[in-house]
């Protein structure tokens, strides 16, 4: 054991230093950092960003601690989320810290993870550095990520356990080895139990072992992947008799409308809204552009791609889940809170495919040289036209938060007169309310 302990300490050791003589390590630890310093500060006023589901959340945590079992705001048992999140909370709660203050910094310390983890990922596999370190400058600027991030919501820890798991999964694919695998079980099995579209990741990561592990390994991916899942929904039956809670309608968003919010939703991550048309068509063309090569690299050297498969073949099988699957049992549909964890899948897919066109047309193509620099120097530009819009939105965005809040923590809210009145004169009796919500929250 002290052997062990030793290895693992100069292994520690050995990583921190070549971290530290390494200029793009640092760019990409700063990113992280800074990224999750500007959600401490979006926030830093009236807190994170408050809905119904927060609520729920919050106050599943606060019975919890209270021993007044797992159980919502409304005395219901708490079965139409999984229970990592509202645990966190309580977690935090029981050693004094308030599950409010707790949630804006675990949402805050997941994307910044996130960013941090892609940018690792990018800096191991592109044979570019200029090209890892753009795209990790536009995960942490990026718009959708910062929105979620700084709202009282589980998607930044599913997108957080989701690309761990997906990353697990391409070390495993490359080098084989049992450490891969089992990590890549646990953080799948932590997706899962963040949010109940986990269960995509389970099949995502068995339908990519079946061919290329032992039979052994998938069945114990598998097993530690989905086993909390099932004991969660085993629970869920016992208290509701349902799985995941009743779902009397739905969205009853057709197929095709479902289809197009999700192109707008993509739409919308490719051109940030405060961009200009002029660098909106920019935008565009690099997408454009980068699809092509990517194309390019698929029919030339389909073996080249496996780093980048489990984040492909993931993004692909969520969206299609997403689109037959939640019209089906959300009111709301699909929209970008839910796409959310293929935005940095998609992304790095992308990266790598754009990656592996230049190595290939600068080694075999010499005499196009012209028009491969060209190329990368328009996606570097556009990225960069992408990082400064986005940064300029989140700063406005953040401004804003700052005077007036988001959601049920906001200044409106809290400056209510209707609510300064009950808590004055109504806190110890029974309140009615045709927004149950709020008037718990408050």
């Amino acid at each position: 054991m002290k052997d062990l302990i030793k290895e693992l300490k100069h292994s520690a050791l050995e990583k921190t230093a070549r971290f530290e003589r390494d200029p793009f390590a640092l760019i990409i630890a700063l990113c992280a950092i800074l990224g999750t310093a500007h959600i401490l500060v979006r926030t830093a006023t009236y807190g994170a960003g408050v809905g119904t589901d927060s609520t729920v959340f919050l106050s599943t945590a606060i019975n919890f601690l209270a021993g007044e079992g797992w159980r919502n705001f409304r005395g219901f048992p708490q079965v139409g989320w999984p229970p990592l999140f509202p645990l966190l909370l309580a977690a935090f709660g029981w050693v004094g810290i308030d599950p409010l203050e707790a949630g804006r910094w675990i949402n805050a310390a997941a994307f910044g993870l996130t960013i941090l983890a892609a940018g690792c990922w990018l800096r191991s596999y592109l044979r570019y550095q200029w090209l890892a370190l753009a795209a990790t400058g536009a995960i942490a600027a990026s718009l959708p990520l910062s929105t979620w991030a700084s709202n009282y919501m589980t998607e930044p820890l599913f997108v957080l356990w989701t690309l761990l798991a997906l990353i697990q999964l391409t070390a495993f694919l490359q080098r084989g080895g049992w450490t891969p695998l089992l990590w890549g079980a646990v953080c799948t099995a932590l997706a899962a139990l963040t949010r109940y579209p986990g269960v995509v990741l389970i099949g995502v990561g068995v339908l990519l072992l079946l061919p290329r592990a032992r039979l052994k390994q998938t069945l114990g991916f598998g097993a530690i992947a989905s086993l909390p899942l099932l004991a969660v929904l085993a629970h869920n039956w016992a208290v509701s008799e349902t799985w995941t809670g009743r779902y009397t309608k739905g969205s009853r968003q057709s197929l095709s409308e479902g289809l197009s919010q999700t192109v707008e939703v993509f739409r919308e991550w490719v051109v940030p809204p405060n961009a200009p048309d002029g660098l909106a068509y920019l935008l565009w063309l690099a997408v454009g552009l980068v699809g092509l090569a990517g194309a390019v690299v698929v029919l030339r050297d389909r073996r080249s791609l496996e780093p980048a498969l489990p984040f492909a073949v993931f993004a692909l099988i969520y969206i299609v889940f997403l689109v037959a699957v939640v019209p089906l049992t959300a009111m709301s549909g699909v929209h970008d809170r839910y796409l959310l964890p293929v935005y940095v899948p998609l992304l790095l897919a992308a990266v790598f495919l754009l990656d592996r066109f230049l190595s290939i047309d600068r080694a075999e193509t010499a005499g196009q040289g012209r028009a491969v620099y060209g190329l990368a120097a328009l996606v570097l530009l556009a990225t960069c036209v992408h990082i400064a819009c986005s940064a300029r939105e989140n700063l406005r965005l953040t401004a804003q938060r700052r005077v007036a809040g988001h959601h049920y923590e906001s200044a409106r809210y809290q400056h209510s007169e209707t609510l300064n009145y009950i808590r004055t004169h109504l806190s110890n009796g029974r309140i009615y309310s045709n927004n149950c919500v709020l008037a718990w929250f408050w």
